[in-house]
């Protein structure tokens, strides 16, 4: 009984893990369950903060949904229309063997729309006084020489530390209980990359 159960279970999370790549195997989707991660987003917003068309926001969250990585918890009367408010069940993060499970132009894709996304960030912080108004924020850059087993050795800490500060989001969130007064907005990105020399 024991086996069948762990048999069960095992096929289900596999495939919970085939949807969540099929989920992020288009740019957009990825966008979108990226913003639906920060917080319960309808397509409208999400449509007005990528500068894209609703109705191909809304047509990404209907597979989004249907691939069951985010769900439909209410909905609200906007002039004469419903407005559709998601959440996510998944997160917007695939594991290494998923990774390369996908084609190359799909993780390519992937890549470099979080590239886009983080060096967006990047400027408008650099723009403005956030990136100094505390002494504890951090921002560095390691250039490293490493073999095989020491790039898999980073590789894992920094999966960990991505489940440590998720665990930590959850813990503050918990915390807080619905009371944003004393929320602090911030954002942690996390890179280890074969380093490209200059041309």
């Amino acid at each position: 009984m024991t086996t069948k159960n762990t048999t069960t279970s095992t096929a289900r999370q596999r495939s919970a893990d085939d949807n969540l790549v099929k989920a992020l195997s288009h740019p957009l989707r990825w966008q979108i369950l990226r913003m639906i991660n920060e917080g319960t987003s309808t397509p409208a917003g999400i449509a007005r903060r990528l500068g894209v068309r609703t109705e191909n926001v809304s047509y990404h969250v209907r597979v989004l949904n249907d691939l069951g990585v985010i769900e439909l918890i209410g909905t609200t009367p906007v002039r004469g229309a419903l407005e559709h408010h998601y959440r996510a069940t998944r997160r917007a993060e695939i594991n290494d063997a998923e990774s390369d499970a996908m084609p190359d132009e799909v993780r390519r894709d992937m890549v470099q729309g979080i590239v886009r996304e983080v060096i967006s960030d990047l400027i408008r912080v650099g723009a403005s006084d956030s990136a100094y108004s505390r002494a504890d924020v951090h921002f560095s850059q390691v250039p490293l020489r490493l073999d095989e087993e020491g790039y898999q050795e980073i590789a894992d800490l920094l999966s960990a530390t991505l489940d440590r500060v998720m665990e930590i989001q959850a813990e503050s969130l918990a915390r807080m209980a619905g009371d944003e007064t004393d929320e602090i907005r911030t954002e942690v990105a996390l890179m280890h990359f074969p380093y490209v020399p200059e041309t």
